[in-house]
């Protein structure tokens, strides 16, 4: 999926192609005092963030995104998306 604003679109293709190397840079696309929330986990700040997607690393196999919408007022993004894995480690 692509965006017309260059953050959310930064941060779709991010999100669509997230390795375990990564995780550095999709944390850097969040505002250092960021929320996060997702049905599993809601945290503040970015080192939360990664460490959210360092776990799913080490306890998911094959974990993938595929984001359908994204709404962008200001700084604030909303993704909605569907997760795909292949199992638990």
């Amino acid at each position: 999926m692509t965006h017309a604003d260059p953050r959310a679109a930064a941060l779709i293709l991010r999100y669509e192609t997230l390795t375990p190397a990564d995780l550095d840079a999709l944390a850097e696309l969040y505002a250092e005092d960021c929320r996060f929330k997702d049905p599993f986990n809601e945290v503040r700040g970015r080192a939360a963030v990664r460490r959210i997607f360092a776990h799913m690393f080490e306890t998911v196999q094959s974990p993938r995104f595929v984001v359908h919408e994204a709404l962008v007022e200001g700084d604030q993004c909303f993704l909605g998306w569907e997760f795909h894995a292949g199992g638990f480690v």
